[in-house]
């Protein structure tokens, strides 16, 4: 099923009625709206699970826009900021009141900014293997890969997680620029949930950096500066 939210036509599937008999009336169960991880992916993985549940709430599954078969719209829209504001939207859409959002790994991302953004939408926020920033507690992951996958498994996380480490540069005192990073490789910019310009460097060599543009964050340059790793925290709920 599609609806149209914010301009594109958003994907989403149902597991469960909203209501059920009580008695001599009708109760309304809670709906829970998952939120995949990615980006990339679709809801499709986690139906198998999440289906069982539609004994005791209505389940909602929802493609992100760029994502599985809801629409792209343009790439400037794949900003945090815009996949939260189409949860609000979505929810409206659908009539779908004091939601228990469920967000796991890219999706737990996108519920933290839904939540930043529009704090008394949702009935409860639940976080699966997701952080709001992708570059915390590093030497803990290696040490988790390096015990469950060993030494090898372990030397390559290594060589991903502490090798190929940015190091930040002292921001800019002006307004429009952020931070830029530096690295052994070539440099990129690190998009953020506002979408903010940045100030992008060309590569090690020294040449000049070009000039702040507005670098609204695309899929690609998500899943790479904001990747949720396997040891990241684990489920919370927020109440």
């Amino acid at each position: 099923m599609h609806v149209v939210v914010n301009g594109v036509r958003l994907f989403f599937d149902v597991e469960g009625s909203s209501h059920v008999p009580d008695g001599p009336a009708m109760r309304e169960k809670p709906t829970l709206l998952l939120l995949h991880g990615g980006p990339g992916l679709d809801h499709s993985i986690y139906k198998p699970a999440f289906s069982a549940l539609a004994d005791i709430a209505q389940v909602v599954f929802l493609d992100h826009r760029g994502n599985g078969r809801s629409e792209s719209g343009s790439r400037e829209t794949w900003t945090l900021a815009q996949w939260a504001d189409d949860v609000r939207a979505f929810c409206e859409a659908l009539g779908i009141t004091r939601p228990i959002v469920y967000g796991a790994s890219f999706g737990g991302m996108v519920a933290l900014a839904y939540a930043t953004r529009h704090p008394v939408h949702p009935g409860k926020l639940i976080l699966v293997s997701t952080e709001a920033a992708g570059d915390s507690h590093l030497d803990r992951r290696v040490a988790l890969f390096e015990r469950f996958g060993g030494p090898e498994v372990g030397a390559l996380a290594r060589r991903r997680f502490l090798k190929r480490r940015v190091t930040r540069i002292r921001p800019r005192s002006r307004p429009g620029f952020a931070w830029p990073f530096r690295s052994t490789r070539a440099r990129r910019a690190i998009p953020t949930s506002r979408g903010a310009p940045y100030r992008i460097s060309r590569s090690r060599s020294g040449s000049r950096g070009r000039a702040a543009r507005d670098t609204r964050s695309t899929c690609s340059r998500l899943s790479r500066a904001c990747s949720v790793r396997p040891s990241c925290s684990a489920g919370k709920t927020i109440r």
